[in-house]
């Protein structure tokens, strides 16, 4: 459609029934694209949540990484430090 005046124009050439009609498909219309600009913001508003998420994520396993790493080499230190005990007794 042109645009909306040429289509109530048109519509009332249709009559009761035609008007009607064209009422609910406007409806419709704006309806659809109410939901349509919902769901899009609905999804940028996910999306970014899954971003943070993730980012998040890797950096908490980054951290679980390296705490792992320096506690091996924290209980292989102590290890060391009771054999020399033992041996210097």
């Amino acid at each position: 459609m042109t645009s909306e005046p040429e289509f109530i124009k048109w519509l009332a050439t249709l009559g009761v029934g035609g008007i009607l009609a064209g009422l609910m498909f406007m409806l419709y219309r704006k309806d659809i694209k109410q939901y349509t600009e919902l769901w899009k913001n609905t999804t940028d508003v996910l999306m970014g949540i899954v971003k943070e998420n993730t980012a998040s994520n890797t950096k908490l396993i980054g951290m679980l990484e390296t705490q792992e790493r320096n506690s091996i080499r924290k209980s292989d230190i102590e290890v060391l430090l009771e054999k020399r005990r033992l041996a210097d007794k």
